[in-house]
């Protein structure tokens, strides 16, 4: 393990009841293998119900600011990481892979 730490604030127009109990979890679970990090290394939010707009569509949508004190994600590497966490996204909140 590293003594990396991570932050993630997730916004999103998905509705609170849309989210599962344990998403928070899977999603620090996620975050820690992807930065070889503990998970008390890792804070995570995620704030539903935001209204949101993106190209003049209010699809379920999401928005993501990541902090992190690694060198895992370089310019090399970052297009295969945002495409990782949308996939995850998906799969977990069911935000279409381009929203």
């Amino acid at each position: 393990m590293t003594l990396t730490s991570v932050s993630a604030v997730i916004k999103t127009n998905v509705p609170r009841q849309s989210i599962k109990k344990d998403f928070l979890s899977k999603l620090t679970e996620h975050l820690c293998q992807i930065y070889n990090t503990e998970a008390k290394r890792v804070i995570v939010e995620i704030h539903p119900d935001t209204p949101m707009m993106r190209g003049g569509l209010t699809a379920p949508m999401m928005n993501i600011e990541f902090y992190h004190n690694t060198d895992v994600i370089t310019q090399a590497t970052k297009h295969k990481h945002a495409t990782g966490m949308a996939k995850f996204m998906a799969d977990e909140l069911r935000i279409p892979v381009d929203r």
